[in-house]
């Protein structure tokens, strides 16, 4: 193997020089080892797109064998390409021995016709001179005109051109003989050869002529090649007109040396019975020969072979290739179908990776498809990562969670609303104004006792109104103790359930932040879901789902980041408010508990009253000051405890849509849950620039990603039927496929072998068709013009169509009844009836030109004795052509001897049955019929005489 990889690294190295590109293969290439490396490890495939750069495929052949001369192992090169050009060269091959022995034949059977060896040799000379005419112009035409040519161009032109040459060269030298046996001179006998036979054969090439002038109306190029035989009769017929009669004239009665026999051909004597038979006997043989006839038209059927690698066999590389890889691999993987689509925008993305996906998984359902392979399934499996079913486990999970979550928000939300309710914000207000009265009044009476301690100092004498005055101030300090005391429990309170409150609602906020990214991702996948499968967009539950994200989401849009921080901003200066109150509330108190003190000692002794009162003076200034940052911060708790009490007042409405989150999340979450089995594709946005994933866009999408590819691996034989029908079922799935989607207006369409078989198939199908109606009409038309009668043309025509049916018939009871194929060749229908209708109507046109040189004569002496005159050069003339193609069968190919039977076939039916029994027969037929229907009528005519008698 590793001696394989140094090959293999040769051969990507010379990726420029080779003209390929796109190679794969099990050893660079891990991932596609499965699919290239047989499971006996015994055959390895490397896979590769060529640019053949104007270059022979034998000169490519080359290239690879310079690279890879060190291999280790046996190798071939195969592809559509390389099978053609092997084909070809099978063809010339056939072709070249088929005219070797062509010559050959045509020389014995001249040689046995005419008992001479100068008329055999003078008529190969003049059709050879013809040939080698014609194959000049038509290479001057191919080179500078761009004229079709294909590889059974050649065949066509050796077969036509030898084969009805020398017919033509039969008639006219046979009638040539028969002049001169009248004791004609050489000039006049020339002459008279030419006005009957010479005219005879002037027509049956212009019908040939038109036959093969109609292939120009095909669409197959190898139909059009046989345009070419248009220009081989045309040199013929110049031939015919110019250089035979000089040869005539030149060699006289030494044409036929040495025979002495002058005569022409003696009445045959088959034809001479056959056609006296028939005109005896016209209803019976007509309804024997179409008896015969019937079932080759009833059970025709056309069943197609495009098998080229069969035809070949394992005589040449390409075909050993297919069959090597048909044995350890498949049929189907040897030469796989691949879809294109062609879109007008990159499909690099989310939208057009699902269509494409879902066409994937279309084509791998038909029956008849192996495997699979596309952008999104590299291997021809899924990437189960990227399918909404597998991401929709993730997603209804943490719906659920969250869910859970709402509902536990909610009911925190309820407590702290609860508790936020309790509590009566107003009453700060009124605690602020109290305070600062509080304040005041502390002010006044530190400043009354300043006095009473100015008075004692010097020596009031009114000590008993000195000591009322201090009980009642030492009442009134211990009701403001209490009030205090009170003012700072409440205080302590409010602070502990503000907390509470805190801790719920900021767990609040964080979760429904959480709440809304998920509804967003919710949002993403319904969105992804309907571009990939546009049936649910219609879908009431798909549309309700819809509707309830996008309204989630409009609920939650005024939940941001920003807003949750302003709020944790009012949380903290209401809470630095609560702390402000509180340490100046216990400073107050302090104070307070020393002013009494300080009190008692004044009401024991007035001696002592000055210093108690100066104590309680300080103490009531620190009150004093106490009071004023108390008012400070009961300011402060006022306005943070009044922005929060808005939000207090929109809990609710917040507990409110938090129940219809709920309720939109579960059921929204029982949605979800049914598409758990749905298989659409949804590749995130992060994936699409993964490596792993850019390499499968590399292998199956172009650079600019506007075309993609899918690989479809056959199950049958890639030229069966079966593999045909597949393909159009390809066709139809990739385009339904498309419709209605993102990809609507993308162009599609599948090539590979199977795909042109199948294309190659429909167009030689209305190819056929078409040049049926038009060979016919053309064949009619001039035997209308030539014969210029009604009838006869018609009976010659249906004898055309009844000899092609017929042949047809044999052939497939051949090849597909006793030898098992499942189809004859493509071009042999086809081309069976341009030579069987085209070269048949040359002998009906040698009878019926005799039968009009008898004009004094009943019609049916005149066709008896016409079928004397010309059975045996008719029979001579099929015998020819009959071996002409029958040449073909050594060369080989199947194509080439299923063709043969088929022409000899038809040229046999044609010679022996239908023109000397059916048609003399058809032109009795309207006699016997009128002396049937008037013999009854005067049997009729009698019987009512006698009944008139009696």
């Amino acid at each position: 193997m590793e001696k394989i990889g140094d090959c293999l690294d040769k051969i990507r190295e010379s990726k420029s020089e080779l003209g390929i590109s796109n190679v794969i293969d099990p050893i660079h290439t891990p991932e596609a080892k499965s699919s290239l490396l047989s499971k006996d490890g015994t055959t390895l495939m490397v896979s590769f797109k060529l640019d053949k750069k104007g270059r022979e495929i034998d000169d490519i052949q080359k290239q690879f064998d310079a690279r890879l001369k060190h291999s280790p192992v046996d190798y071939y090169l195969s592809g559509e390409d390389f099978i053609n050009n092997d084909y070809l060269k099978a063809s010339q091959a056939g072709v070249e021995r088929s005219a070797a022995l062509t010559v050959i034949f045509i020389l014995v059977v001249l040689v046995i016709v005419f008992r001479s060896v100068v008329t055999p040799l003078v008529s190969l000379a003049a059709v050879a001179f013809s040939y080698l005419c014609s194959m000049g112009i038509a290479a001057q035409l191919i080179d500078k005109a761009g004229f079709p040519v294909t590889s059974l161009t050649q065949m066509l032109l050796v077969l036509i051109l030898f084969g009805i040459g020398t017919d033509y060269n039969i008639l006219l030298f046979n009638r040539f003989r028969e002049e001169l046996s009248h004791g004609n001179p050489i000039d006049e006998a020339i002459v008279r050869t030419y006005r009957t036979a010479g005219k005879t054969i002037a027509y049956s090439i212009v019908t040939v002529f038109i036959a093969f002038l109609a292939l120009i109306f095909s669409e197959s190029p190898i139909y059009r090649s046989g345009v070419v035989v248009v220009i081989g009769v045309t040199i013929l017929l110049l031939e015919i007109l110019t250089l035979t009669p000089f040869i005539m004239k030149v060699l006289g009665t030494k044409l036929f040396w040495p025979s002495k026999n002058a005569s022409g051909h003696k009445p045959n004597r088959y034809w001479g019975k056959a056609s006296f038979i028939a005109v005896k006997h016209p209803i019976i043989t007509v309804t024997l020969i179409l008896l015969i006839i019937a079932p080759a038209l009833i059970f025709h059927q056309e069943k197609l072979n495009f098998d080229t690698v069969g035809e070949l066999g394992n005589k040449y590389p390409s075909s050993k290739a297919i069959n090597l890889v048909a044995e350890h691999f498949g049929k189907g993987q040897s030469m796989p179908a691949e879809v294109v689509i062609e879109n007008g925008k990159a499909m690099d993305n989310n939208a057009s990776m699902a269509v494409i996906d879902n066409i994937t998984q279309r084509l791998k359902k038909i029956d008849g498809v192996g495997k699979v392979s596309s952008v999104t399934r590299p291997e021809g499996k899924k990437m189960e990562d990227f399918y909404i079913d597998k991401q929709m486990i993730t997603v209804t999970d943490g719906l659920s969670q969250t869910q859970d979550g709402v509902d536990q928000i909610n009911a925190g939300l309820k407590t702290a609303q609860e508790k936020l309710g309790s509590a009566d914000f107003s009453k700060v207000n009124d605690m602020v104004d109290g305070t600062a009265k509080l304040k005041n009044g502390m002010a006044a009476l530190t400043t009354g006792l300043e006095k009473i301690q100015n008075g004692i100092g010097n020596g009031s004498d009114q000590p008993e109104t000195l000591a009322n005055g201090i009980a009642t101030i030492e009442k009134n300090l211990s009701q403001m103790s209490s009030g205090v005391s009170t003012l700072s429990a409440n205080y302590g309170k409010m602070q502990a359930g503000y907390a509470e409150m805190g801790k719920n609602y900021q767990q609040a906020a964080q979760a429904l932040l959480g709440v809304k990214s998920a509804i967003a991702q919710m949002q993403t996948l319904v969105t992804a879901l309907g571009q990939s499968t546009p049936s649910v967009q219609s879908d009431r539950n798909y549309l309700a789902l819809k509707q309830m994200t996008n309204q989630l989401s409009s609920s939650l849009k005024q939940i941001t980041p920003e807003g949750i921080n302003t709020l944790n901003s009012n949380y903290d200066k209401t809470t630095a408010g609560f702390k402000t109150a509180n340490d100046n509330l216990s400073k107050m108190a302090g104070g307070l508990s020393q002013m009494a003190d300080g009190l008692k000692k004044t009401e024991s002794g007035i001696g002592q009253a000055s210093d108690g009162i100066g104590k309680i003076v300080t103490n009531m200034n620190d009150v004093t000051k106490g009071l004023g940052q108390m008012k400070s911060g009961q300011q402060q708790l006022a306005s943070g405890l009044s922005g929060f009490k808005q939000f207090g007042d929109k809990l609710s409405d917040v507990n409110r849509g938090l129940k219809q989150i709920s309720d939109g999340l579960g059921k929204t979450n029982d949605y979800l849950a049914q598409l758990k089995t749905e298989k659409t594709f949804h590749i995130p946005k992060e994936a699409l620039a993964d490596k792993d994933f850019k390499k499968a866009m590399d292998t199956y999408m172009s650079d600019d990603r506007k075309v993609t590819k899918l690989t479809v691996v056959l199950s049958n034989d890639p030229y069966s039927n079966q593999s045909l029908d597949t393909i159009d079922k390809i066709n139809k799935t990739v385009v339904t496929g498309l419709k209605g989607t993102v990809l609507s207006k993308a162009d599609s369409g599948t090539a590979g072998t199977s795909a042109t078989t199948n294309d190659m198939n429909h167009i030689l199908s209305r190819d056929l068709a078409k040049s049926t109606v038009i060979v016919t009409i053309s064949v009619l038309l001039v035997l209308l013009l030539v014969i210029r009668s009604f009838w006869p043309p018609v009976f010659i025509t249906a004898s055309l169509v009844g000899a092609y049916y017929t042949a047809m018939f044999v052939i497939n009871s051949i090849f597909l009844g006793m030898l098992g194929y499942e189809g004859i060749s493509s071009f042999v229908p086809f081309f069976s009836f341009i030579i069987i209708v085209s070269l048949g109507v040359d002998y009906s046109i040698f009878l019926m030109m005799r039968y009009k040189e008898y004009p004094q004569l009943d019609p049916r002496e005149a066709i008896i004795l016409a079928s004397r005159h010309t059975g045996g050069v008719i029979i001579s003339a099929v015998v020819i052509l009959g071996g002409t193609f029958a040449t073909l069968m050594p060369s080989g190919m199947l194509l080439l001897a299923e063709l043969a039977i088929a022409v000899i076939t038809g040229l046999v039916v044609l010679c022996f049955i239908l023109l000397p029994f059916f048609l003399p027969g058809m032109i009795a037929l309207p006699e016997a019929l009128e002396k049937i229907f008037s013999d009854k009528k005067k049997e009729n005519l009698e019987l009512e005489k006698e009944s008139s008698k009696r």
